[in-house]
């Protein structure tokens, strides 16, 4: 993933094809054409890849924690959940499916230590967690056009 707030990420696949997500767009509403959001940046990043075509693109909603970390708990005895990877979900579920695995072999040292990170509700409650978001990720996508 690169260094900017409003961050575009990038795998390899198992069978070596290139993942990249980002062009994150807050408010809970798809963009028409996702691909016109991603290649931009693709290109930015590989400029070798200007003639490779896109086989899949998609678009979702993702959880953005107020505090930017992950959730991740337990409820009862037997129900395990990791969520709000807050954009960073491609390097991160490598890790919570390693340590949702441990936990469930009983070795949840790694879990717990997730599970203690602090959960702040968000100001506003959900009549301003929409528009509050938004200014906030156009703020943040200023600084990162403006290198600060």
């Amino acid at each position: 993933e690169d260094c900017n707030y409003l961050l575009d990420y990038y795998r390899l696949s198992g069978d070596k094809r290139l993942i990249y997500g980002g062009g994150v767009i807050y408010g809970a509403r798809d963009p028409a054409d996702i691909e016109a959001i991603i290649r931009p940046k693709m290109l930015k990043t590989f400029p070798q890849l200007k003639d490779v075509k896109i086989d899949f693109a998609w678009t979702g909603n993702f959880l953005l924690t107020l505090s930017r970390l992950p959730q991740v708990g337990r409820i009862g005895d037997n129900l395990y959940y990791s969520q709000g990877c807050s954009g960073h979900g491609v390097t991160y579920t490598h890790v919570a499916g390693k340590v949702l695995a441990e936990a469930l072999r009983g070795q949840a040292e790694r879990f717990d230590a997730f599970a203690g990170l602090p959960h702040y509700p968000f100001p506003g409650g959900k009549l301003f967690r929409v528009p509050f978001t938004a200014i906030g990720a156009w703020y943040y996508s200023l600084r990162d056009k403006l290198g600060v």
